[in-house]
């Protein structure tokens, strides 16, 4: 959405966050907001520390709500792990970007999701909760698990982690990144702006996206065309000395699907 904006003219990648969210910078409640640009914020390279590592946040408690600025505010608190330009992923960075969206549009996210993305897509699977009561799976779902405070196993289908989550199906996402590979979301020069986890699959000719919560991981590849895809949800810890093992897998079985030839 953030790139729709910019093709709107409503902002430009190279925004400062500074100029976008003012209090980020007049308050300091991110350091060196003046130099961070969206692009950065986009590709994970505005060297922001990620809330979670602040430690102030349990996943399991579903009767606080963490405002976005909660978030920003306890990221401030956990040193600086690089500088603008240098990559490390930080979801401290799409909190701010909702912010963003937000900020510019005077609406709030739960609608533009809808008007921009769900709705012109039939994405009828996917919904975005915006409370800590509403962070669960509906549905026949996989099951991941991860250790709460007291290092008990707990079902990871309701987590309390942002103020908004995407709860959605392999075949939603398809779509969505179908219409995004074939140019009907933003226009290509924007949706390079993009990371894409595995740049050299397949000679650099396929997108791709990953993302995961505590316990649960999925990823999914397109071709440019968006004729082809593959994805596919793992239910593992994430920091799991096998996620890599899991990351190899997925990349080795979306190659066979999408470029059964190289």
């Amino acid at each position: 959405m953030v790139l729709q904006l910019a093709g709107e003219g409503k902002l430009k990648v190279d925004d400062k966050l500074s100029s976008l969210l003012p209090e980020m910078a007049e308050h300091d409640y991110v350091d060196r907001a003046d130099e961070i640009t969206v692009q950065q914020l986009l590709r994970h390279t505005s060297g922001i520390p990620d809330f979670d590592e602040s430690g102030k946040f349990d996943v399991f408690d579903f009767t606080t709500v963490y405002e976005r600025i909660d978030l920003v505010k306890a990221a401030r608190t956990v040193p600086r792990r690089g500088d603008p330009g240098q990559y490390r992923y930080s979801t401290t960075n799409y909190v701010l970007l909702e912010m963003i969206i937000e900020r510019v549009t005077g609406r709030d996210l739960a609608g533009e999701f809808q008007r921009r993305l769900l709705a012109p897509l039939g994405m009828k699977d996917t919904y975005l909760a915006t409370k800590p009561s509403k962070h669960i799976i509906k549905g026949p779902h996989g099951h991941g698990y991860h250790p709460d405070a007291k290092g008990r196993p707990r079902d990871v289908d309701r987590l309390n982690v942002t103020p908004s989550a995407v709860i959605s199906t392999a075949h939603d996402v398809s779509a969505f990144y179908r219409a995004l590979s074939q140019g009907r979301l933003v226009p290509a020069e924007l949706e390079r702006q993009l990371p894409r986890p595995f740049p050299n699959l397949c000679g650099g000719t396929v997108s791709s996206a990953s993302g995961g919560l505590p316990g649960i991981s999925s990823t999914t590849f397109s071709t440019a065309d968006g004729r082809i895809q593959f994805a596919m949800a793992a239910t593992l810890k994430i920091d799991n000395e096998k996620a890599t093992a899991v990351g190899d897998a997925t990349a080795k079985a979306a190659e066979a699907v999408l470029c059964p030839g190289s």
